[in-house]
C-alpha cells in the first residue's frame, strides 16, 4: 500500500476481532511508510441509565481481555519499530472514536469493517458506519 500522505498519528480501533487486528496490520504498514505513531483505542461500550452510565455485558467481558489485546497490538508494532500508545475509553464506540480522533489531532482513523459488535449489521458494522459518516478525518476501513 503506497501513499503520498504524511501521517504522523494513526488511530486504530481495536476490539480483539480479526478485523481489528487486520486494521492494525494495515496501520503498521502505513506507519512504516510515513514514520507515524499508532494509537490503539479500545472502547468499552456503555449505555445511559437513570443512575449514570452502565457497562454492557459484552463490555464487561471485553474489558477483562483489554490488556491481552493491547499487549498483542503493542508487540506487533514494536516488532516493526512503530511507537504504540494504548488508550481505553468508555462510551458509545463510534462517537468515542470520532471524538478522540478530533481532540487528539489524529491524521487517519483505521477501523475494521465489522468488529465484535451486533451481528445484524449486514455490510458495515454500526461502529465503522458511524465513524465514516461522522468523522472529518480521513478513514480507512479494513475488510
Amino acid at each position: 500500500m503506497k501513499t503520498n500522505h504524511s501521517f504522523k498519528k494513526i488511530l486504530v480501533a481495536l476490539d480483539g476481532s480479526k478485523n481489528s487486528i487486520r486494521a492494525l496490520s494495515n496501520a503498521i504498514q502505513l506507519a512504516k511508510q510515513t514514520d507515524a505513531s499508532i494509537i490503539g483505542i479500545f472502547v468499552i461500550q456503555t449505555f445511559p441509565t437513570e443512575m449514570g452510565l452502565m457497562i454492557t455485558v459484552v463490555g464487561k467481558a471485553l474489558s477483562k481481555h483489554y490488556k491481552h489485546f493491547m499487549q498483542t497490538a503493542k508487540t506487533m508494532c514494536t516488532k516493526k519499530g512503530i511507537e504504540f500508545l494504548d488508550v481505553i475509553k468508555y462510551g458509545e464506540e463510534g462517537k468515542t472514536i470520532v471524538s478522540f480522533a478530533h481532540k487528539n489531532n489524529v491524521d487517519l482513523v483505521v477501523v475494521g469493517s465489522r468488529g465484535m459488535g451486533k451481528l445484524k449489521e449486514l455490510f458495515l458494522g454500526s461502529t465503522s458506519n458511524y465513524v465514516i459518516h461522522s468523522s472529518k478525518i480521513p478513514i480507512l476501513i479494513i475488510k
